[in-house]
């Protein structure tokens, strides 16, 4: 009985010593940290838009050799670092042997023509020296007017104008599928043997090799939207590539059609630079980057891209209200990677909150 007792008056205590152990085997729960969201304040700046250009400094092109029909390039008479003078040729055609066949047989049509005609004139004056009859006369007379007429519908049904020089006419349109250069000067470009040309494509450029300009590439990356902002004329800034910390100015001379006076099969832009060549500043054979300033603004409010949402065609930011986190719709308008210009919808100093 003394044992039940003690027994009974132990069984707390070791109910209470199981329970604190389980209490203290227990983990203490980790927190979760409260999650800490960047916060933006709208700011006073200036905004520049530019695009990147990259190009090779070379001689400045002065002329350009065109073909005067659509072909395939046969035959190159001048590569490019040649020196050619005024008139020289420079290329054919495969087309020029075809017309150079059909000038020939259309000089052997209209040399038969004459002769018929020629043949006519000499009896007429045969007769008229020989006293023959005055009918016999006018029949030749005759003779000679049909023979005239003859060769004058020969020369038009062959597209030769009656009161031009024959030969001139056929040369014309055999040098329709050669080109002759322009002008004295250096081959800075030129075609290749196997080439598709049409009437609007550069078969030859010559330049000056002691003029250099830049001739930089639009590639891929710069849009029609970035294209249709620069202008021939306009400033630019040029840096070597060999040379980073050396800022040059230049000026574009030439873009491409439509968007200059340039062929349109040439993407390429021309540029001068303001500064002559040197050791110390560029030279040929330079490959530079090309700075263009597409826009300008100033003073203008402006957010970093984190700060602006864009959800179903909305854009907008997240400010703190009295009542809570609010939307506000904002209207963007100049826009870098770093940079969104804001037109409406903030004030500067106001804060906006990160998403």
């Amino acid at each position: 009985m003394k044992r039940f007792l003690l027994l009974f008056a132990i069984l707390p205590i070791l109910l209470a010593g199981c329970r604190a152990q389980a209490a203290e085997s227990q983990a203490t729960p980790t927190p979760y940290p409260t999650p800490v969201r960047e916060m933006f304040t709208v700011k006073r700046g200036d905004i520049n838009v530019e695009t990147k250009l990259h190009g090779r400094v070379g001689p400045l092109a002065l002329h350009s050799a065109y073909f005067q029909m659509v072909g395939k390039v046969s035959e190159v008479y001048a590569n490019v670092n040649d020196l050619v003078k005024k008139d020289q040729l420079l290329g054919e055609l495969v087309e020029a042997k075809d017309l150079r066949a059909k000038a020939e047989e259309t000089q052997r049509t209209i040399r038969r023509a004459q002769i018929a005609l020629e043949i006519a004139q000499l009896t007429l004056e045969e007769y008229n020296s020989q006293s023959r009859s005055a009918q016999e006369i006018k029949i030749q007379e005759l003779q000679v007017e049909l023979a005239q007429m003859q060769l004058d519908e020969t020369l038009e049904s062959l597209g030769i104008d009656p009161n031009s020089s024959v030969v001139d006419e056929l040369e014309a349109q055999v040098a329709q599928a050669r080109v002759f250069a322009p002008a004295d000067g250096t081959i800075i470009a030129a075609v290749q043997p196997g080439q598709n040309v049409t009437k609007d494509t550069p078969a030859f450029v010559l330049g000056d090799p002691n003029q250099l300009e830049v001739v930089a590439d639009l590639n891929s990356g710069n849009n029609d939207q970035e294209v249709k902002q620069m202008f021939e004329g306009m400033q630019v800034t040029i840096s070597v590539d060999s040379k980073p910390d050396l800022k040059l100015k230049g000026k574009i001379r030439q873009l491409p059609s439509p968007y200059g006076t340039g062929p349109s099969d040439k993407n390429v832009v021309h540029i001068v630079l303001d500064t002559p060549p040197s050791a110390q500043t560029y030279q040929i054979g330079d490959n530079v980057t090309v700075m263009v300033p597409l826009a300008n603004k100033q003073r203008v409010l402006w957010l970093p891209p984190d700060a602006i949402r864009s959800v179903g065609g909305r854009t907008f930011v997240i400010v703190d209200s009295d009542t809570g986190p609010k939307r506000v719709d904002v209207e963007i308008g100049l826009q870098t990677r770093d940079m969104l210009e804001i037109v409406s919808g903030l004030q500067e100093g106001q804060v906006v909150v990160g998403p």
